[in-house]
């Protein structure tokens, strides 16, 4: 509803007339917005003085077609799953948007069945309502999410988004040494040159663990280590590394060191 009152027009006023799309209308009349046709409307207000000059204003305004009350629009899911890095490394944001539509008052995000973030969202109807949800940790292989929107009429579902994790191991390490002279002194190193990283890196020399270190993570940055051997007597040595995360071991392929002297 809205009310239309004239403006004092004063002293020297021969006659004052307002208007709403072209009928006359009281000054101080209510009327409801439910009573007009979708669309534009005017009012004009006219004043006309004793000398018969006339002076007119007016304003528009829009009804627009009031939204059916219902059960929530229908929302749907999208992941942002390997834009950032190029890597599924199991590190993710699951973002909900219903465009347009009855708004709903209540989300719900499910994880394989199981709810992982609820919210409390604000009625804007018909305007559109979106929520962002931060996904960590997610070991290799397929996760389904689905939501719900609920308001007092109802609950409305979405489709089902399925996101596949594949590189939340640590990436494939390269092993490579510098015996150059076999006398027993040298180094082995260690380079991932890109990938998920590692919080770990494991030395092993003929299936023994002979060092471990740990690694600063910046995925999908290079991560590399040094690895210092000395006193070894002749013979053939394979070395093997393992790079370690919170998903997993990733193993390099063994080279092999011949100690000559």
């Amino acid at each position: 509803m809205f009310e239309l009152i004239s403006a004092d027009a004063g002293s020297g006023v021969a006659s004052e007339q307002l208007e709403l799309d072209g009928a006359d209308i009281a000054s101080g009349q209510v009327i409801n917005s439910s009573t007009l046709a979708v669309g534009s409307h005017t009012v004009q207000y006219i004043v006309t003085d004793l000398a018969g000059n006339e002076q007119a204003d007016s304003v528009s305004f829009t009804v627009a077609k009031p939204l059916a009350k219902g059960a929530p629009g229908k929302p749907v899911l999208s992941d942002n799953n390997g834009r950032d890095t190029g890597l599924k490394d199991g590190s993710y944001t699951v973002t909900m948007n219903l465009w347009h539509g009855n708004n709903g008052t209540e989300f719900k995000l499910y994880e394989n069945g199981v709810l992982i973030n609820t919210k409390r969202l604000t009625d804007m109807s018909p305007g559109a309502q979106s929520v962002a949800t931060a996904i960590t940790g997610k070991t290799n292989g397929k996760y389904t999410y689905t939501c719900e929107l609920t308001n007092v009429y109802g609950t409305t579902s979405c489709a089902p988004l399925v996101v596949a994790v594949k590189d939340a191991n640590p990436g494939k390490a390269v092993l490579s040494s510098d015996n150059w002279d076999g006398d027993g002194q040298f180094k082995v190193m260690m380079n991932m040159w890109w990938g998920t990283n590692a919080t770990e890196y494991r030395l092993y020399e003929n299936g023994q663990l002979i060092e471990a270190k740990a690694l600063s993570e910046s995925t999908p940055g290079a991560q590399s280590a040094v690895s210092t051997i000395t006193g070894k007597a002749k013979g053939t040595y394979a070395y093997r590394c393992e790079l370690v995360n919170a998903a997993g071991v990733t193993s390099s392929e063994s080279i092999t060191v011949v100690v000559k002297k």
